[in-house]
């Protein structure tokens, strides 16, 4: 069957197989497991509601940041979830959190799936409900809106990836006998999966959930300390960047830097050395002075975590790209929000192996310690000197 085919007949066509966003390819995904699982809408539509509240708001009350759910995002949370344990008995939906464009699952399997089913099974029925009930949404708003009454069909659903309604709604001709253009699916392509396999993990991607709505007020709320910015010029470098840009203004920025081992073969961060030279930088840093790093060795990132513990201000290089949508861990996240932290991704790591490229990320935290200007997209210019 085409793609046109499944259309008309009211499926969505989604990929079964899993995709670039599927972490662990290693892994069995039909066996028992407890899985993260994110969703974006297509285009990032904010389609499931909006977030209210700020973040003085006290947590439990009215006024703490939420989700106030549109319509689609009702009929998700009181219909479509229901579904996934309806079809599949060994799956437990443990924890849901919904954003105004993307959702996040937090699954638990039981036991093993049906022969021949896989998460992505699961994850493609969900996805196919939620768009079916999102075109049915639209089509009671177009009758409302010409006065027609509405249809007494059976509900729309899902079974894993089949509809078992031959409504056709996705064919050329609607219930008015109108030509209707091919229905867009609510979902972009693939998903994004988490296997919680450590102790202490669960928890902490419940906490991550939660606090889902609070951390997107934050952003909305301090604009100036959580800045993206995907091209930065720094020096004769380009980077993208996550964080406090007005840490670039700092004059006295400070390179952590530590070898692996000392010439004497012994790992640097147990040396007493180490230890003196650490609380140098930290005193450094609690005068005023910016801590740049990428936190590569263990002695840097001993640094790097006492900097963080004591809420002082970092800028840190990594390797991994920063995208239109890439977000810190948590701990970083709300660095970024107090001012304290910025982190630089270059868009071109020299090195043909990974301690090469390492070793690059030091000597380009030794640059910035150096740069004098700072070029946005937009010429504006941070002058450090």
């Amino acid at each position: 069957m085409t793609r046109e085919e499944m259309m008309a007949a009211g499926l969505v066509p989604e990929e079964t197989k899993h995709n670039g966003h599927r972490r662990a390819h290693f892994h069995d995904y039909n066996r028992p497991g407890v899985y993260m699982i994110t969703m974006v809408t297509e285009g990032r539509q904010r389609l499931f509601g909006q977030i209210v509240g700020h973040t003085r708001g006290l947590k439990g009350t009215k006024d703490y940041p939420h989700l106030m759910c549109s319509a689609l995002g009702e009929k998700i949370l009181q219909e479509e979830i229901a579904k996934i344990s309806k079809f599949y008995k060994m799956v437990e939906v443990m924890k849901v959190a919904l954003m105004p464009d993307h959702i996040h699952l937090l699954l638990n399997i039981k036991g093993r799936l049906p022969e021949g089913k896989h998460l992505g099974n699961v994850v493609r029925g969900f996805k196919t409900g939620c768009t079916r009930a999102w075109w049915q949404l639209q089509d009671e708003q177009e009758r409302k809106t010409s006065g027609e009454a509405q249809p007494s069909g059976k509900a729309l659903g899902t079974d894993g990836g089949t509809v078992p309604e031959a409504s056709p709604l996705g064919s050329s001709k609607d219930s008015l006998g109108d030509s209707k253009a091919w229905r867009p699916v609510l979902f972009e392509g693939g998903y994004h999966d988490r296997i919680i396999i450590r102790d202490g993990m669960l928890e902490n991607i419940c906490r991550y959930m939660d606090e889902n709505p609070f951390r997107a007020r934050l952003r909305e709320e301090r604009p100036n300390l959580m800045q993206r910015r995907l091209h930065l010029w720094i020096h004769d470098r380009e980077y993208a960047a996550f964080g406090n840009l007005f840490l670039l203004k700092n004059p006295d920025r400070l390179q952590v830097f530590f070898h692996r081992k000392n010439k004497e073969g012994v790992p640097t961060h147990l040396t007493p050395e180490y230890g003196q030279e650490k609380e140098k930088l930290l005193k450094r840093a609690e005068e005023g002075a910016v801590l740049v790093t990428p936190g590569i060795s263990k002695g840097e990132k001993g640094v790097v975590d006492a900097a963080l513990d004591d809420h002082l201000s970092l800028i840190l290089l990594q390797k991994e790209l920063i995208s239109e949508y890439w977000k810190p861990s948590q701990e970083r996240f709300y660095a970024c929000a107090a001012g304290r932290l910025l982190i630089l991704a270059p868009w071109v790591t020299e090195g043909e192996s990974d301690y090469a490229r390492f070793h690059s990320l030091n000597d380009l935290a030794r640059d910035i310690c150096f740069a004098t200007d700072t070029r946005l997209l937009n010429d504006l210019v941070y002058h450090s000197s």
